[in-house]
């Protein structure tokens, strides 16, 4: 732990400073100091959030394409006409990012019976929010509230497995 008062500290600040070109001295290179950590705990998310693009390109876009429209044969498309009544419920895709989804559906027309792996064991709410938020409104232009890490949290802790996610896909489609 650091005294910013101390030497050590005030030395590192000090160097900090003439590499700046300034000339501080003991209690300005600690207000500098306190400035700079406030400044930083203020900023969390601006500077710490999640990149939901990059995350897609990294989990999901090797089945369902950069820009979602699937693979035949193996993803469905992540978009069409049929996310309107999906995305009425708010903990259908945090459920399936969460849970994985299995057995067989259609989209687009498209007979599909592949098997997508469950994300909750491997990536934590954050990342999926991410995901799911670039989902919906890059990929599906949708403008849905933003899911929140406390909704996948939620999600998370009511249990689920893919054959679940396909009957709650079942349910909303209806």
């Amino acid at each position: 732990e650091c005294d910013w008062s101390s030497d050590v500290c005030s030395s590192d600040l000090h160097h900090i400073d003439h590499r700046w070109g300034g000339v501080m001295h003991g209690t300005q290179m600690s207000r500098m100091a306190a400035a700079w950590l406030i400044a930083l705990a203020c900023s969390g998310p601006a500077w710490a959030a999640v990149d939901g693009a990059a995350l897609f390109a990294q989990h999901c876009a090797a089945c369902h394409q950069n820009e979602g429209q699937g693979t035949v044969g193996l993803a469905p498309a992540l978009k069409g006409a049929h996310w309107e009544k999906l995305g009425a419920d708010r903990t259908y895709l945090p459920t399936v990012l969460l849970h994985g989804l299995s057995g067989p559906i259609v989209v687009n027309g498209e007979r599909h019976s592949s098997s997508m792996p469950a994300f909750g064991p491997a990536l934590d709410n954050a990342a999926l929010a991410g995901i799911a938020n670039h989902l919906q409104t890059t990929i599906q232009q949708r403008n849905d509230a933003p899911l929140t890490e406390t909704e996948f949290q939620a999600v998370r802790e009511s249990g689920g497995s893919p054959p679940k996610s396909r009957e709650q896909r079942a349910k909303a489609l209806k």
